[in-house]
């Protein structure tokens, strides 16, 4: 059995980083392609550290430049720079990419002719917000046909991390996230429910470094930027992003309930709420498979271990 093609679709961070790292190395999955999008922080630092990511790791793949606003811009977006950095990166400056151009499609166009080209097949992990997935709904609604599974970030049943109802990728383009999840894909929501469950301990960082790769060196060294910064009162090493892939590879980390999911889109105190009908009083059928409960340990183990992987690709470039 042949390995699952995926594309990524992410505003890249420091945890994004990670889960690309975790994804290249994966025995279940091909990368086709990344694809970039604005959210953490600009577009302009989230297409740029895709570009220098690849190729730092030693992989040629597409990477595609995504939409740097939101589907309905009201002037204003909060980044998350002071969770990931100025860059996305934290402290971390990789080496610039020596392919100086993107891929001559922008984000939609390029997801929609890998969905024709896998016919049927193409599953996506979306890291950040659904603009781009969104805008290729728009322009070829036929992709809801060719898409097998969207695993996704965002959301939460319970609370927020931007406000008090909505998680940030979500909050950061909400009419996105409500074409996506009504579209009839099907979806599995990986939120803060489940994300903030888990944090990465410096037993994991030791570990990375002693494996020695330059995929490994470069985690343990996000990590011990997020140790810092939690250090300092700020947020805990936690794998968002990572945790969505593990949904895809690795389900029986997560305990998941199909519901009826939709996102509030405007509202003073609601916009980018991730409505979950957990009682069925709604009547709808369910549309999203909800990530509810994490086996921490074991999750963390998961992602470890992927990332390390990376020595045995090390080993056959060697040999």
């Amino acid at each position: 059995m042949g390995k699952r093609p995926f594309i990524i679709d992410c505003d890249t961070g420091t945890d994004d980083a990670i889960a690309i790292a975790a994804a290249l190395y994966c025995n279940e999955v091909e990368i086709k392609a990344i694809t970039s999008v604005n959210g953490n922080v600009k577009h302009e630092f989230t297409s740029r550290n895709n570009l220098d990511l690849i190729e730092y790791l030693g992989f040629d793949i597409p990477v595609a430049r995504g939409a740097e606003l939101p589907i309905r811009y009201n002037g204003y977006h909060e980044d998350a720079s002071d969770t990931h950095g100025v860059s996305g990166l934290g402290t971390i400056k990789l080496p610039r990419a020596s392919r100086s151009s993107f891929d001559r499609r922008m984000a939609p166009e390029l997801i929609y002719e890998a969905a024709l080209e896998e016919k049927g097949e193409l599953e996506l992990l979306v890291i950040g917000p659904m603009t781009n997935i969104a805008i290729c709904l728009l322009e070829h609604p036929d992709l809801v046909k060719l898409v097998k599974h969207i695993w996704f970030m965002g959301g939460a049943v319970i609370g927020g991390n931007v406000t008090t109802t909505a998680e940030f990728n979500i909050w950061v383009d909400p009419d996105a996230a409500h074409i996506v999840m009504q579209s009839g894909i099907p979806l599995t929501m990986v939120g803060l429910d489940v994300t903030t469950a888990v944090a990465m301990k410096e037993e994991h960082s030791l570990e990375l470094r002693a494996c020695g790769t330059k995929a490994a060196l470069l985690c343990a060294d996000l990590l011990d930027y997020m140790f810092i910064r939690r250090d300092a009162g700020g947020e805990d090493a936690i794998m968002h992003d990572a945790m969505a892939l593990a949904s895809a590879v690795y389900p029986q980390c997560l305990e998941c309930h199909d519901y009826f999911v939709d996102v509030e889109c405007s509202g003073e105190y609601t916009r980018g709420h991730t409505m979950a009908d957990l009682g069925g009083r709604m009547g709808r059928k369910p549309n999203v498979s909800v990530a509810m409960k994490v086996d921490g340990p074991a999750f963390c183990r998961w992602l470890t271990d992927a990332i390390m992987r990376s020595k045995d690709n090390e080993n056959k470039k060697c040999s």
